[in-house]
């Protein structure tokens, strides 16, 4: 099967390119990510990716342009809450795989999103078959959750950059927040 692959980050790439090579399909990786904040981590994080391409020969393209707005537009407050958003994340990253998948002959769509304990597996799913409906295309679903802790161990092992919080704005202060919280319980 030939496969477009959602890329969140290098360290969730490498147990799905894996796994599609060792299942014999051919697959192409995907970069559209414009909910990681700031620009500083886009770039950290596409940096990333571009050293894993390079050194295990990876297909991907991109849309490279640093372009939040895209990402801010889904939401009419500043400061949404977390399942709400995040489903509207997974849909504007899909959809547009989803899209570029159909438009360019590919037989299936993924997101390495699917490996992550801390993703909504089940959410995105949902929104993976409901779009694979509208675009008529396959979702490839695979339950890379198991994966997870070899991925990490291996991307300290690759020296890649692994970032400290989900991407968007949001989850940076989500996360400063609960350590900042954490200090307290521990005083």
């Amino acid at each position: 099967m030939n496969i477009l692959l959602h890329i969140c980050c290098s360290n969730c790439a490498l147990y799905p390119v894996k796994i599609l090579k060792s299942e014999g399909h051919d697959f192409h990786g995907f970069w559209f990510n414009p909910n990681i904040h700031p620009v500083e981590e886009y770039s950290l994080r596409l940096d990333s990716l571009m050293k894993l391409k390079k050194n295990w020969d990876i297909n991907i393209s991109s849309i490279e342009e640093y372009e939040p707005e895209e990402y801010f537009n889904l939401f009419e407050i500043t400061n949404p809450p977390s399942p709400e958003r995040c489903k509207s994340c997974y849909r504007l990253r899909l959809e547009k795989t989803a899209g570029h998948a159909q438009r360019n002959g590919f037989d299936a769509f993924t997101t390495t999103l699917l490996i992550s304990p801390y993703q909504d597996f089940n959410g995105i799913k949902l929104i993976g078959e409901e779009l694979a409906d509208k675009y008529n295309i396959a979702f490839y679903l695979n339950d890379f959750r198991p994966y997870f802790r070899d991925a990490m161990a291996l991307s300290r092992e690759l020296g890649l950059y692994r970032q400290k919080y989900c991407g968007c704005i949001f989850s940076k202060e989500e996360k400063k927040s609960n350590k900042n919280r954490a200090k307290v319980k521990s005083i």
